[in-house]
Parts: structure tokens; C-alpha cells; sequence
């Protein structure tokens, strides 16, 4: 993971820095992915999505909404990250797809697997980068496809641990990426994509509803995580600032401009679903970065259904888009030992079997028995890329020429 060493030691970003960052839209932050800190220690490079509800524009002819962080443009072998904000036509969405990424060799059969959805916008209402908007000077400000990940967001130098993950010690972002660079991360150390196409009921509609409540969701969950972070880190940093500079006014209204810019607030044109009960931590089993695929997914669907469209839908075998809470016993089996765990293992079992999406791999064929995958020849509709077959992007961008299209 390239943790942060004696001669690469960590590098706080200042309250100043992050306000002027918040301030100004067309900025462009680039990041040492695993260097680089935020207040609160969190790594600045995983820092979640969030939606500027002032500069955005829900109603109207050309409905968009302006997106802060979206990685596009770092290095992986280096370790950098761009980040970048981005306006999104609401309208634009030509197709989206629910995609597995396996990350372990047994391909589709592993158990592991990050799951996000990937949303690819017509030619002619793609996403623009704002820090190019408008240039006189020829270069291209379009993105062909954003992909939305939930991740566990952690300070520098930790890894992801699936077991430990059970107890809700990890915090939750949502991060947004354009399509290429996330495929480019993922390529590099040999994954594939397995992208199942969603059908929504209200056909446009429905696609922009998915991008509306994957927006909503994502933006909830960090506004309420930041505020945690930076109430948490307020005094802390305070207290660490050079002498003279703690007690006067400048650094306490530096840190008071970032808290109101992080502020959970209603979305702009209309209610915003939220994670139930303010849970913003990635948890193995119940907000995993597949499950928090499903449940969008699952919340769009059911919010078109109540709304009449339901063209497609099976609705008894459309579930309903809950998570779960944090059971006893995953938070025993966090901390315990390989004993604690073999003692916990019929608990685990039994959770699995009440709750068979729970493991990514099941989701496409649930999504598939509600109706909300297409199909191609009786079959759900499932491409695989990888770097050795279909490719997801050409010099043209993205690959709109797949099998059964």
C-alpha cells in the first residue's frame, strides 16, 4: 500500500488549505494517496463525494448537479491522486451497470468481491471537468462514465481486514471516479470486471433516479462522517497549532468555514434518502461496498415503483432496501481469536443463510429475479472485461460495441 515511512512522513493538509479547496469549484487537488492527511488523520484521497447543492440545478430544461472529488487523472504506480469537481447532466444517463470485481483468483466464484455502479452518459450530455470548462485551448473537458464506490475510509498505513471490519471500526465513503481511471487501478493489478446492464422501470427516468439517490445517499453519509471527523480533530489541531496562532481568531474561523461546508443538509429540489439511522461505517456483511451498490439500487427502484412506474418489475421478488444492524456476535468476532471465531462460526452461518446477499456474487442473480437486470437470448445480460478480452474503453472512449447490444 506504499505506507508513509521516516524519510516520507505523513503530510496534514492545513484547515486553510481544505477551505480554499471547498471554496473554489474549478480547483484541482492533487494528492500522495497515502501520505497526504486530512484533519482527523484520514486520508485525504479517500475523502467522499459530496454534492454542492448551491451550484447545482435540479429542475429546469438541463437539470445537473456539481460534484466535488471525483478521482480522475492520478498515478497509481506513483501513488498520487487527482481529484477534481464535475458537473453531471441528471438527463445524461445512456445505461448504467451493477459491476463485481473479484478480488481474489477464483474469479467469479470468489466470495470476495468489490462491487459499484458504473454509470456511462450519452455522447452529447456527458460530464464535464469545471477545472476545464470553457478554456479556449482545445482540451477535452468530457468524462464518458463515472463509477460510484463505497469504501472504507481509514487513516494511512491500515489495511482493509474483513473480519476486524465487523465491528463498525472503519469509517464509510462513497467515492466517485471517472470510469478509465478506476478500470486503469483495478487492470494494473490484475482484475476484471464482470458488468451486469440495470434496467429500471421509467426507462430514462429510472436512470436518472439512480443517479439522484446514488448523489443523495453518498452526500448524507459523508456530510454526517466529515462532521464527525472535523468535531472530533477540532481541538486536537488547535492545540498543535504554532504558538500565538492557537488562541487567535484566524485558525478557529478557518476550522469553523470547513465545518459549515460539510454541514448535513437537505438536497436541493427535493427529499434526500439517507442510510437508515446515520450508520456511515463499512461493515463486512450489511454496508459493503457491494451491499451499498444493492441498496441504491434497491431504493431507486422501489421509489419509481411507489411513484407508478413499474414496467418490468416483479414486484413480489422485489426486496425491500433495508440494512441490517450490527449483531452481537460480528462484534465478538472482530477481537476474537481463532477459537472466538470457530465458537462464532454457526451465528455466521445462520446470518448467510437468512441473508444470501450478503455475499456479492448473489446480488446479480436477486437484481435479476426482480426484474431490474436486462437480459440477452433468456439470459441475464453479464459482460466480462479484462485486459486480455473485452476492453471497457477504446481510443474513442467508452466501448459501446458489446456482445448482444
Amino acid at each position: 500500500m506504499g505506507k508513509p515511512t521516516a524519510d516520507k512522513p505523513i503530510r496534514t493538509l492545513t484547515p486553510d488549505q481544505m477551505a480554499r479547496w471547498a471554496k473554489d469549484p474549478s480547483a484541482v487537488m492533487r494528492l500522495r494517496t497515502y501520505r497526504d492527511v486530512g484533519p482527523g488523520g484520514y486520508m485525504a484521497a479517500s475523502i467522499p463525494t459530496l454534492v454542492d447543492w448551491p451550484a447545482s440545478a435540479f429542475e429546469g430544461d438541463a437539470p445537473f448537479a456539481v460534484v466535488r472529488h471525483v478521482n480522475y487523472g492520478g498515478n497509481p504506480l506513483e501513488r498520487t491522486t487527482v481529484l477534481h469537481s464535475v458537473r453531471i447532466p441528471l438527463d445524461g444517463v445512456e445505461f448504467a451497470e451493477f459491476t463485481l470485481v473479484p478480488l481474489l483468483p477464483m474469479g467469479r466464484r470468489s466470495l470476495v468481491q468489490h462491487g459499484h455502479l458504473r454509470l456511462v452518459f450519452h455522447q452529447d450530455r456527458r460530464p464535464v471537468l469545471l477545472s476545464l470548462d470553457g478554456r479556449e485551448t482545445g482540451a477535452d473537458a468530457h468524462l464518458d462514465d463515472l463509477v460510484f464506490s463505497w469504501e472504507p475510509w481509514h487513516p494511512p498505513g491500515q489495511r482493509l481486514d474483513f473480519v476486524k471490519a465487523l465491528d463498525d471500526r472503519f469509517e464509510l465513503s462513497m467515492r466517485t471516479y471517472a470510469g478509465s481511471q478506476r478500470y486503469l487501478e483495478d487492470v494494473l493489478v490484475g482484475r476484471e470486471w464482470y458488468g451486469f446492464r440495470l434496467r429500471l422501470p421509467g426507462g430514462a427516468a429510472g436512470l436518472r433516479e439512480l443517479l439522484q439517490v446514488i448523489l443523495a445517499v453518498g452526500d448524507g453519509a459523508a456530510r454526517d462522517t466529515l462532521s464527525r471527523r472535523l468535531a472530533a480533530a477540532r481541538e486536537i489541531w488547535l492545540g498543535q497549532a504554532p504558538p500565538g496562532a492557537a488562541g487567535s481568531a484566524a485558525p478557529r474561523a478557518e476550522w469553523r468555514q470547513l465545518e459549515d461546508y460539510v454541514q448535513p443538509r437537505a438536497a436541493g429540489g427535493g427529499d434526500a434518502p439517507a442510510l437508515p439511522d446515520a450508520n456511515e461505517h463499512y461493515q463486512t456483511l450489511l454496508r459493503s461496498c457491494a451491499g451499498l451498490a444493492r441498496y441504491s439500487v434497491l431504493l431507486a427502484a422501489r421509489r419509481l415503483v411507489d411513484r407508478g412506474l413499474k414496467d418490468g418489475v416483479e414486484l413480489d421478488r422485489l426486496p425491500a432496501p433495508t440494512i441490517g444492524s450490527t449483531e452481537p456476535w460480528m462484534k465478538e468476532a472482530a477481537s476474537a481469536n481463532l477459537g472466538g471465531l470457530f465458537l462464532r462460526a454457526p451465528a455466521a452461518l445462520r446470518f448467510i443463510l437468512k441473508n444470501l446477499e450478503a455475499i456479492p456474487k448473489n446480488i446479480p442473480g436477486e437484481l435479476d429475479a426482480a426484474g431490474l437486470l436486462e437480459r440477452r437470448r433468456g439470459k441475464r445480460w453479464e459482460i466480462r472485461y479484462s485486459s486480455g478480452g473485452i476492453h471497457p474503453y477504446t481510443s474513442g472512449g467508452v466501448n459501446r460495441d458489446l456482445p448482444g447490444a
